[in-house]
């Protein structure tokens, strides 16, 4: 049984923000620099890596930390009257002074531009973090501001505190909207949601309540806390759920009263949809929850503690990634807008800076090779595609020790990865045990995510495959992932019982129609990958038009090769040019290309490589004559290769599900 080709293709771009500012006093000296990658951080397969940069030393006692969403610049507040800011990378940059003599709560327009504080004294200030001048400051009635919000368009800022209510301003006039009355102790946590039409609350009440903004009412309200005697530390709000840090006593069971003996604390993340309804929960430190970040596409969470630890967790999937262990009580934690950079307070005043990564993080050339600048200007078909991405997936063993062991299915797929990366591919690579199904779903998630209409995607996949036959006349074609659970040839008559830890070829498919890329290529080298079909053999023509890239089959010496067409850089954005003129007719349409190393049947092995990738690599690489070759040809190539080679035993099949009969394009 052999593999699955699946392909996607990437060009990372990596920015570094720079500040030179003068550095405040207490900064380490480390020379390490957080760097800002645009693509926003995707977790693969519950895998997240992180790095300590720097640390720096305040002046006095810190609350919060937030990132500026727009620069990444890094805001502190705390028991004094100044708002410090410095640069990504701790340069300090300047102060805001606040007529507060201490600043409980800070937020940060979505869009970066301003900044609004509440503090001790009352009052509410709103900032221009691009001039950093003072621009509204209003007098609440509490005596303590605990929190403060900002709409996501800007227009309406939320203050709650002492005083038990939420006050509405309006952010350019500074006028008093609007008073939500309800709860019955200090407000601590604002949030606003649904368009910036509800905001939810969290006060000392032990309540969470959400409000109508526009009717100025509450229309929903539960206890947070599972008893009488929990208490919420923090808490975050979505459209369709709360997270809050809880900190509880637990009760006897069964019975009304404090269990007898010291208290039990838990210390808990509790998330609750908009009706009070746990969705889940964790209880995860052994210290007072002081904060909880979560990053803006929502791929994962950051909670600090008194227990000296920042957790990281997998969002999505709800489940702890890993530890970052610190020497004094963490009492802050912010993730920039990307994910990339996390920022920790330790103690009272150390502000410390962390890289955030993963090991499976798309990668091009330039991260494999220092001759990547002359490479990139030859072979990256910025004419064609904006950028290229690439999933490359190769499993040799599995964890089931059933499962008989493949020959070259690891070395395939290591060769696709080189080859495409070398053609400008921004690459994600999944071998043996890391090749789980979790990790490949989240890697296409990934390449979904960051595709556009301008890019081409390509998934490969070299290993196991199985076909399985079910009741009335079902077959359905998959790749197995490392992990796969079931034995091997002695299929289940339920299909769907493959589905929970196989991946079908019919998933990639719609995985494929569901994803923004103009052009879209699976490439399958394994068994029954042939099921990907619609019938027995691909109707689509395979043949070529002969003002494009040809190839040429001698069946007496069973020579194949390919012609790629030749495009001269001086007509190439010539609107003259005939030639031109096709391959632009072809990109300006939709395409995915599916390419199988065989029908509904096992595949050959091998040796050193397949048959079916070898033939993809010599069709890429070894053709003396540069230029640009379809899918489509391509697909043409291996097939006659695939059935001269094997004597027709095996035959790769190809179709282009898209309506558009667009192409993917090659540079070779």
């Amino acid at each position: 049984m052999k593999h699955l080709l699946l392909s996607f293709l990437i060009i990372l771009t990596i920015s570094a923000c720079q500040n030179s500012s003068i550095s405040p006093k207490g900064i380490s000296s480390s020379t390490k620099k957080a760097i800002d990658i645009k693509e926003p951080l995707t977790v693969i397969g519950g895998d997240l890596t992180y790095e300590f940069i720097n640390q720096i030393q305040s002046n006095h006692k810190l609350y919060g930390v937030k990132f500026n969403p727009k620069d990444n610049t890094i805001i502190t507040y705390g028991d004094s009257d100044k708002i410090d800011i410095y640069s990504m990378n701790l340069k300090y940059i300047t102060s805001l002074s606040s007529k507060n003599d201490e600043i409980n709560s800070v937020a940060i327009s979505s869009n970066g531009e301003s900044l609004v504080c509440g503090g001790d004294d009352g009052y509410v200030e709103i900032w221009d973090l691009n001039s950093y001048k003072l621009i509204h400051r209003m007098k609440s009635s509490s005596k303590d501001i605990f929190a403060v919000a900002i709409s996501s368009d800007g227009k309406k800022i939320a203050s709650g505190g002492a005083e038990k209510v939420i006050d509405i301003w309006d952010t350019l006039s500074g006028e008093q909207l609007a008073r939500l009355e309800g709860h019955q102790d200090s407000v601590t946590n604002l949030a606003f949601i649904d368009f910036n039409r509800k905001i939810v609350s969290t006060a000392d009440d032990k309540q969470t309540k959400i409000w109508d903004v526009n009717k100025k009412r509450a229309i929903y309200g539960y206890l947070t806390p599972s008893n009488e005697y929990g208490k919420i530390k923090k808490a975050i709000s979505f459209d369709d759920y709360t997270i809050s840090a809880l900190t509880e006593v637990e009760v006897a069971e069964g019975n009304s009263r404090r269990r007898n003996g010291p208290p039990v604390w838990k210390y808990t993340l509790k998330f609750k949809d908009n009706q009070g309804n746990t969705l889940q929960e964790f209880n995860p430190h052994r210290g007072a929850i002081t904060d909880i970040a979560v990053a803006q596409n929502r791929s994962y969470m950051a909670s600090s503690s008194k227990d000296r630890t920042i957790r990281l967790w997998d969002l999505e999937k709800r489940k702890p990634i890993s530890n970052i262990v610190l020497k004094d009580s963490a009492n802050g934690v912010s993730i920039n807008k990307s994910g990339h950079i996390l920022v920790a307070l330790e103690g009272d005043n150390i502000i410390k800076l962390f890289q955030i990564g993963s090991n499976y993080a798309p990668t091009d050339i330039s991260s494999q090779s220092s001759t990547y600048s002359a490479n990139k200007t030859q072979n990256n078909p910025k004419s064609w595609y904006h950028k290229q991405y690439a999933i490359v997936v190769g499993i040799n063993t599995y964890k089931k020790k059933s499962i008989p062991t493949l020959v070259n299915a690891l070395n395939d797929a290591h060769s696709v990865a080189k080859l495409l990366r070398n053609k400008g591919f921004s690459v994600i690579e999944l071998y043996n045990e890391n090749a789980t199904k979790d990790r490949i779903l989240d890697a296409l998630k990934k390449i979904k995510q960051l595709s556009t209409p301008k890019d081409s995607t390509l998934f490969y996949f070299a290993g196991h495959g199985d076909g399985v036959s079910g009741k009335n006349g079902v077959r359905e074609g998959y790749i197995l992932p490392f992990d796969f659970a079931s034995e091997l040839n002695t299929p289940t008559q339920d299909v769907m019982y493959y589905d929970k830890s196989a991946l079908s070829i019919s998933s990639l498919v719609m995985y494929s129609r569901d994803t923004n890329a103009k052009h879209i290529a699976i490439v399958l080298d394994s068994c029954f990958s042939g099921l990907a079909m619609d019938s027995k053999y691909a109707k689509k023509s395979l043949g070529s038009s002969n003002k494009l890239d040809t190839i040429e089959f001698n069946s007496q010496t069973r020579s194949i090769r390919v012609k790629p067409m030749k495009v001269a850089s001086s007509t190439q954005n010539s609107s003259n040019s005939q030639i031109n003129k096709l391959f632009r007719e072809l990109l300006s349409k939709k395409s995915i290309n599916i390419l199988t190393a065989g029908d509904d049947q096992p595949v050959s092995d091998g040796s050193n490589h397949s048959p079916f990738t070898k033939a993809f690599l010599e069709a890429l690489t070894s053709n003396s004559n540069k230029g640009y070759l379809r899918f489509t040809t391509l697909a043409n190539y291996i097939k006659k290769y695939v059935e001269s080679v094997t004597e027709e035993r095996q035959k790769p099949q190809y179709k282009n599900e898209s309506l558009e009969d667009g192409d993917f394009i090659f540079k070779l």
